[in-house]
């Protein structure tokens, strides 16, 4: 099959999950291309980036100036370079829109002019459904039309029908990650007919734990998130804070940058926890798998943000289980469809603080109970979140929607 990714942003290094989708379809023999909205300036990249030499089948949207007449004059110099396709040029920039608009929906869609026909455009995020309509509205594309949401698109509080009332009926199939944000697109007006639950995956061979196991000194806690509101870190620093009055050796490592770092940061000084609470900013892959090795818990607090803003799955769940770490987080959209509450780990309701600090603390002051939580939850993955698994389902549900209906 040939297969278009249409993304955010790629490859980005705290959506793993798309990175892993395109390498696990390409195993299967599948011709996957990408198209982002941006271009991304991480300087880390995970290595899979250039093993698969993705960066070859990824295409980038021209940048669009910031003044007008830069704009223009980009615009006019990519029409005469993609002159064999002026016909539908003409159809971009002969729409009833203003004449910004219609500039940015032609650097937006150029990458996606001239390409051979696909089998699956498979849209990721919920807004990005409106890049393939307008494409295939304007001859560009054809293919099976696919979409997938994993939180935020299903969930902010300004989301009504109204919001994506225009592309329901433009695809042929939806894609969501839990059982939670199933219910949620339904209510958004999405026929539940065409609704797949498929739950991100995790290459289990990238968390081979077997190979070297460190000695924990059970006094490490671990988050890994990008330091936004709905991850809730705020939280796990201030159950910590109760925590550490009891245990003088206690560390708690947070990996991940966002716009909440200076915030956070500000508040660890406040709490007067700088010497034990380490913000670390992003880190790549093998980076990330030495936290996990040096863990004795792993805590993801996560919250439902002031806009409504929330977690699919909450990914990092799945890995620090599949590295045999117990869990303390939330109940929070799918994250009890990825945690087995009481054996692979405890499950809090959301800005408890005091019911935080006292699973943390209960699993620090059980080595056994932290032995046979962790077991039990990399039994759960290996079942039922194995990524190459998961993406063959996938590959199937592909070839379900291109099968014809009988009759």
């Amino acid at each position: 099959m040939r297969i278009a990714f249409i993304v955010e942003a790629f490859p980005k290094l705290s959506e793993t999950f798309i990175l892993n989708q395109v390498t696990a379809l390409l195993n299967l023999g599948h011709d996957v291309e990408i198209f982002p909205s941006r271009n991304i300036d991480e300087v880390k990249t995970h290595p899979k980036v250039g093993k698969y030499g993705l960066l070859k089948k990824t295409f980038y949207p021209p940048i669009v100036p910031d003044l007008p007449i830069l704009q223009k004059l980009k615009c006019a110099w990519l029409v005469v370079k993609n002159f064999s396709n002026i016909e539908i040029i003409n159809r971009i920039l002969s729409l009833p829109y203003p004449i910004d608009s219609k500039i940015s929906l032609f650097f937006r869609i150029l990458p996606l002019i001239g390409k051979e026909k696909f089998d699956i455009i498979h849209c990721h995020f919920g807004p990005l459904g409106n890049v393939a309509v307008q494409a295939r509205s304007l001859g560009i594309l054809s293919g099976k039309m696919v979409l997938s949401f994993y939180g935020y698109d299903a969930t902010r509080y300004n989301l009504d029908v109204r919001y994506y009332a225009g592309i329901v009926q433009q695809f042929d199939a939806f894609i969501v990650i839990s059982n939670y944000l199933k219910g949620k697109i339904i209510k958004l007006g999405f026929p539940e007919e065409r609704i797949k639950t498929i739950p991100l995956g995790v290459d289990v061979s990238d968390y081979n734990i077997l190979k070297v196991k460190n000695k924990k000194t059970g006094h490490k806690l671990l988050t890994v998130a990008r330091l936004v509101e709905k991850k809730g870190v705020y939280y796990g620093i201030m159950a910590f804070s109760q925590l550490k009055n009891k245990n003088k050796e206690l560390e708690y490592h947070i990996v991940g940058d966002g716009l909440l770092s200076d915030r956070l940061k500000e508040l660890i000084e406040e709490l007067g926890l700088g010497e034990c609470v380490f913000l670390h900013g992003a880190k790549n892959k093998e980076e990330i798998f030495q936290f996990y090795r040096d863990a004795d818990v792993f805590v993801l607090p996560s919250i439902t943000a002031s806009d409504g803003n929330t977690e699919g799955q909450g990914l990092v769940l799945q890995e620090a289980q599949l590295m045999e770490l117990p869990i303390v987080s939330t109940f929070h959209n799918g994250i009890p469809e990825g945690v087995v509450e009481d054996e692979t780990g405890f499950l809090v309701p959301e800005r408890d603080i005091d019911a935080l600090s006292e699973k943390i603390g209960t699993l620090l002051a059980n080595e056994q109970l932290r032995t046979e939580m962790g077991k039990k939850g990399r039994d759960l993955v290996l079942e039922r979140f194995d990524n190459r698994k998961l993406v063959e389902e996938l590959s199937e549900y592909y070839k379900f929607i291109l099968t014809p209906l009988e009759g």
